[in-house]
């Protein structure tokens, strides 16, 4: 049922299907939760649940449960979630990263099930350390409904919730708490909660680790040109005020908060005036009052401020207005909370302009040494090994989705034979089929030395302890639960996946510039060399996307084409503040540089700029402008009924500023009828633009 809602989503549905669909797929997913809750209990009553003991890292485990509740945390807009992780507390354990995980997120969701407004806090802290293990408390603090001490004396009971009403109200089994207090004990520690009506609760569990080298870790100190920064925090959450200021204290930062923006406009100009100027602001978008964007633009726009500081927008929605209003006014940073430490860090130094140094490591960095590349899933080889029809079908279509050519094998022997004639990248093996099942298929493969390198997941409904293990010892690399969840499937495959990276130089070896380059369609590939600019660099920066680097070549030539007219005519005027922040990007007094160095600075960056605008120029074509479709079906006609459901979709789409979903409706809208292609392919252009007036504008002319 999961799998198959899934892919009958991305079909063409009027919206009443697609509301249908959407709450088939909430009831699965709550039921699945049920089954897996009792799964739980059960193999814990029968001594079957066993703890791994993995080196894992505590920052990602937090980093997944703020990404599990951020969709729930939206839904609730006068409610704040935080993250207080105290700087001792070591990043890197050794224990069991699922059961901490599952144990956060029963305690949060909880929390979120039963606080509308407010806050709620997770706190990780140190108790005690020995040589080979420490003990860490985790909270969680709301600010709900609240529950009485009789509430609270039977929560931890199976099948028991704090009022008979809880589960026709806000769902659930009752087992939630029951099994995070086995699962606490199994780690070593305990749980209690403290709670008064109306006032909220703190759940509060204790678990033990081993130690890990800590190598990775160092601690964020900053060198000499940091201690001087000076940064203010503007925050009308107190307990969010703190959590950041402790975090740039230990970072040796200069602190201030303050509640609002017109206190931080206040504050700025008073410490302007006593000579101790902010370098950072640090602002939160959503407060009452003026809010973030405002008292930003206020800010930048602020012709007291003889220095303007760097600010950082801080929101807790990620949504594509909001970093594109920032991004208008100018602003230098933007981040989703929570935010933990070592993402705070890092942006504050992008955004200040400093390069950071080899000898400070950011926390969040990955174990890893190589940089990440992402896989490329176009074209590659999965055989399916599975007996199910349904499951056949399900498995299938999401993999052909995803790019991947897939073969399908009904049982272990036929994937042996279709294995020794053809080429395959990875291999999903079925368990228990017919003839031959997964685990003998497996053995049978790796005694073969030509298949020991070959990527065999198994795919299991198998949920009890060991399961694993006996996969493992088969010989497969790793295994995914049924039913297919797409995200996990995917993630597990792109684990496994021989690597190969997006970006090939095929740079010849005596490039010619692109005067003569033909440019027809904005999804051809870029000529192999344009004068004046490292294009294998500015690929590899973005992970060999040619379609946007060639897009933010256009966006530079539209820019800076009046650039150098624009200084020339203020210099011609004496308006030498404004040549100073076109030139330099940023204002400065007269006195600072010589007039005479700044015309030759002028004269060498007009050359330059023109050389490379010029090189830029083979990139657009006659009209000046991209030819983004010509094809042959830019003149059928629309039915009027599909036409009125598109343009119903896009409005929709485009009134909720949801650019991610204007581009998967633009995918769709190709496959619905030839005649929309033209419509689609402009969607996705204004789309990648922002362009949300120009959508509107689409949706009413179709």
């Amino acid at each position: 049922i999961v799998g198959l809602t899934h892919l009958l989503m991305k079909t063409g549905l009027d919206e009443k299907q697609y509301d249908y669909l959407k709450k088939i797929q909430s009831a699965t997913r709550s039921l699945l939760g049920i089954i897996n809750d009792i799964l739980d209990f059960s193999k814990i009553e029968a001594g079957k649940l066993k703890m791994e003991k993995v080196k894992f890292n505590l920052e990602e485990v937090l980093e997944n449960l703020a990404n599990l509740i951020a969709v729930k945390t939206h839904e609730k807009k006068n409610l704040e979630v935080l993250f207080a992780t105290s700087q001792n507390v070591p990043t890197y354990l050794k224990g069991d990263p699922l059961r901490l995980g599952q144990v956060l997120t029963n305690l949060t969701t909880n929390a979120l099930k039963f606080t509308d407004s407010g806050e709620i806090v997770i706190k990780t802290e140190l108790m005690e350390e020995t040589k080979n293990h420490v003990s860490l408390k985790f909270s969680v603090k709301d600010t709900g409904i609240g529950m009485t001490e009789s509430q609270t004396a039977v929560l931890f009971r199976a099948f028991t919730q704090a009022d008979p009403s809880t589960t026709r109200r806000y769902g659930g089994t009752g087992l939630g708490l029951s099994i995070s207090k086995r699962l606490v004990n199994m780690m070593g520690g305990d749980i209690f909660v403290k709670s008064r009506p109306g006032m909220g609760s703190t759940f509060t569990f204790t678990a033990v680790f081993e130690r890990c080298e800590q190598k990775d870790r160092k601690s964020m100190l900053p060198w000499h040109d940091l201690k001087e920064i000076r940064v203010l925090v503007v925050d009308d959450n107190k307990t969010s005020r703190d959590i950041l200021s402790k975090i740039l204290k230990s970072c040796s930062f200069e602190v201030n908060a303050v509640s609002s923006g017109e206190q931080g406009i206040m504050e700025l100009e008073r410490a302007q005036n006593d000579g101790l100027a902010y370098d950072l602001v640090l602002m939160d978008w959503q407060m009452d009052g003026m809010d973030g964007i405002e008292a930003s633009k206020k800010i930048k726009e602020h012709p007291g401020l003889k220095k303007t500081p760097t600010i950082i927008m801080i929101t807790g929605y990620g949504r594509e207005d909001i970093i594109k209003q920032s991004e208008a006014i100018g602003l230098d940073g933007f981040l989703i909370k929570p935010v933990n430490s070592s993402l705070l860090f890092d942006t504050i130094i992008q955004a200040v302009g400093k390069k950071i140094p080899e000898n400070i490591h950011i926390a969040n960095q990955k174990e890893e040494t190589k940089e990440e590349e992402d896989i490329v899933m176009d074209g590659r080889k999965i055989l399916l090994v599975e007996d199910n029809e349904i499951n056949q079908q399900v498995a299938m279509e999401i993999l052909k989705e995803a790019g991947l050519e897939v073969s399908l094998g009904g049982n272990g022997l036929q994937a042996i034979e279709m294995i020794e004639t053809n080429s395959y990248d990875l291999v999903l093996m079925d368990l228990q089929m017919p003839v031959l099942d997964g685990y003998e298929a497996t053995k049978k493969l790796r005694s073969d030395n030509r298949f020991k390198d070959l990527p065999i997941i198994a795919m299991t409904a198998h949920a009890m302890t060991g399961d694993r293990e006996k996969c493992l010892k088969a010989g497969m690399n790793d295994h995914i639960g049924k039913p297919i969840d797409p995200d996990k499937l995917f993630a597990v495959i792109k684990k496994w996946l021989p690597e190969r990276k997006k970006y090939t130089d095929n740079t010849k070896s005596n490039p010619e510039y692109c005067e003569n380059a033909q440019i027809k369609t904005d999804h051809e590939d870029l000529p192999d060399s344009i004068e004046w600019f490292d294009i294998k660099g500015g690929l590899a920066r973005l992970k060999g996307n040619a379609k946007l680097y060639k897009k933010l070549l256009l966006d530079f030539s539209d820019d800076y084409e009046n650039l150098s007219e624009e200084i020339k005519a203020a210099m011609d005027k004496g308006h030498w503040d404004e040549v100073y922040e076109k030139l330099l990007g940023k204002k400065m007094k007269n006195e600072d540089v010589p007039k005479d160095i700044m015309e030759k600075s002028f004269e060498n960056l007009s050359n330059v700029l023109k050389a490379s605008l010029d090189s830029i120029s083979c990139l657009k074509n006659k009209n000046k402008g991209i030819v983004y479709y010509d094809g042959p079906y830019a003149k059928e006609k629309v039915p009027p009924d599909l036409a009125a459901k598109a343009a119903n979709k896009i409005r929709k789409a485009a009134e909720a500023g949801d650019i991610a979903r204007l581009q998967k409706l633009a995918k769709k809208m190709r496959g619905w009828s030839d005649s929309l292609i033209p419509f689609a392919v402009k969607i996705e252009e204004m789309a990648d633009n922002f362009d949300l007036e120009g959508i509107f504008d689409l949706a009413e002319n179709l």
